[in-house]
């Protein structure tokens, strides 16, 4: 080949390899994600719950929520508060986020609502987990936390108790002291949320972030 098709091959090429560099598949692509503060619709919003979160995911995390289904969660207990309480079975929860930091896809943790069909008594795991004093009880051990709490809708509606739980991914090694505080603090903010969104009465969900109960 000539000099002059060498001149017009060399571009052509280089063109097309810097067109496959910047595809979205390719491993200079930069992964989307959202700050703490941002994920599942903002219920971390709060500087408190988007420090608790960043202290689990990692000091300026970058987050995907795939999985997630917020208006599902809605949209399911809103019908599950109109079902009569007969014959009721015990549902799974719906998740309201399902977090993985972006770019490794390590699972974070994830939190579920759900129906609860009553409140379970404290004291047969008394020993293995922290008591808080919000909603009808709120407990969380090492990897794991839950609220439940009441939830009166507007008419035609009846009263429920709702769950919110939330299960932290033990690949995630984000062990170290406080850590139950940090996950009941973002489990109370999710149920804060979610009972805002329903226009729930009498939640007993307290403000600010649940302090420990008197044993």
């Amino acid at each position: 080949m000539g000099s002059t098709g060498r001149k017009l091959v060399l571009p052509a090429v280089v063109l097309v390899m810097a067109v496959v560099g910047c595809t979205p598949g390719s491993d200079s692509a930069t992964p989307k994600g959202q700050p703490a503060s941002e994920v599942c619709g903002g219920f971390a919003a709060d500087p408190v719950v988007a420090t608790a979160l960043e202290a689990i995911a990692g000091k300026g995390a970058s987050l995907t929520s795939d999985g997630s289904e917020p208006d599902r969660v809605l949209t399911d207990l809103r019908k599950a508060a109109r079902t009569p309480q007969s014959g009721k079975k015990r549902l799974r929860g719906i998740p309201l986020c399902r977090l993985e930091t972006a770019g490794d896809e390590k699972d974070v943790l994830s939190i579920t609502l759900r129906e609860a069909l009553a409140v379970p008594t404290s004291d047969a795991s008394k020993e293995f987990v922290t008591s808080y004093s919000t909603g009808r009880l709120a407990t969380s051990s090492d990897l794991f936390a839950s609220i439940y709490f009441t939830c009166r809708m507007p008419a035609p509606a009846h009263e429920i108790v709702l769950v919110t739980e939330l299960d932290r991914a033990d690949e995630n090694e984000s062990d170290h002291p406080g850590i139950r505080d940090e996950q009941i603090t973002l489990a109370h903010a999710a149920a804060r949320h979610v009972a805002a969104a329903l226009g729930c009465a009498d939640t007993r969900l307290v403000r600010g972030v649940p302090a420990k109960a008197q044993s």
